[in-house]
């Protein structure tokens, strides 16, 4: 069996049981999850973010599918559906074709929705970028890296927080890339990314979000079954599909979102 270096002593109690658990729950993901979940990020990506024109008339008619498609709740989909009902969509121009930075285009479309979550907003302008140009954006999602929890991913790998803290949007959104490319270097110790997936055209561009999906997955899914009883434990969705979930993927095997 693979062995990884995701366990460590930063990612929660110390208490054994609790560690054990999380051993448990990494027998769970193997490198072909990983491989499943990035081919089915760049199919979605080629069924419904390729070509996309943000002031096109057909862009209302493909919101609700894209709204799904960037969080991990049908609660917070519904809730961009109902914010963007009846929106000029070429608000949405200056985000994914603007000439400024893109931390900055970041932060201005975020800020122009103050009604909205910041942390939703986040996942809208990430999601929107990251998914039409994987190679060129990162995601910045809740359970990557939330600062109103110091909770995620990120600070499960970086062991701390130190690396993530900010100041602004667009450096929080500059700080969230740097941390989640040491990441990718970080997977290629676990035996998670192979060269099946990182050798691959079109799967290469999803493997770091598919890989933090996993990672985070594995802390939920270990530190979740510790706390509730065996008869609990069977009711919990298995890790990948967990994983799949947190990127707003179908399960396998299920036609339902």
């Amino acid at each position: 069996m693979w062995k990884s270096h995701i366990i460590k002593s930063q990612t929660g109690s110390d208490d054994p049981e609790l560690q054990e658990t999380l051993q448990d729950a990494l027998g769970q993901v193997s490198p072909a999850d990983v491989i499943a979940i990035a081919e089915e990020l760049a199919e979605r990506q080629a069924r419904l973010f390729s070509g996309f024109e943000p002031a096109s008339a057909n862009l209302a008619v493909s919101f609700p599918e894209i709204f799904a498609a960037v969080t991990h709740t049908r609660a917070n989909a519904q809730t961009l559906a109902s914010t963007f009902a009846h929106t000029d969509y070429r608000l949405f121009d200056d985000l994914l074709t603007g000439v400024a930075p893109t931390p900055q285009r970041v932060a201005a479309f975020v800020e122009q929705f103050l009604a909205l979550d910041t942390r939703l907003a986040l996942e809208l302008a990430t999601g929107l970028l990251h998914n039409i140009a994987p190679q060129d954006n990162w995601l910045w999602t809740r359970w990557l890296w939330d600062p109103t929890t110091g909770s995620g991913a990120l600070p499960l790998l970086a062991g701390g927080i130190h690396n993530l803290g900010s100041t602004s949007l667009a450096n929080g959104y500059t700080r969230v890339g740097a941390v989640s490319a040491m990441s990718l270097k970080f997977g290629e110790g676990t035996g998670l990314l192979t060269p099946e997936l990182l050798n691959n055209e079109k799967r290469a561009p999803f493997a770091k979000s598919a890989f933090l999906a996993c990672v985070y997955s594995v802390y939920m899914y270990g530190t979740t079954s510790w706390r509730l009883s065996r008869e609990f434990n069977n009711l919990l969705p298995k890790l990948p599909n967990m994983a799949r979930r947190l990127l707003g993927l179908r399960k396998a095997g299920s036609a339902d979102c």
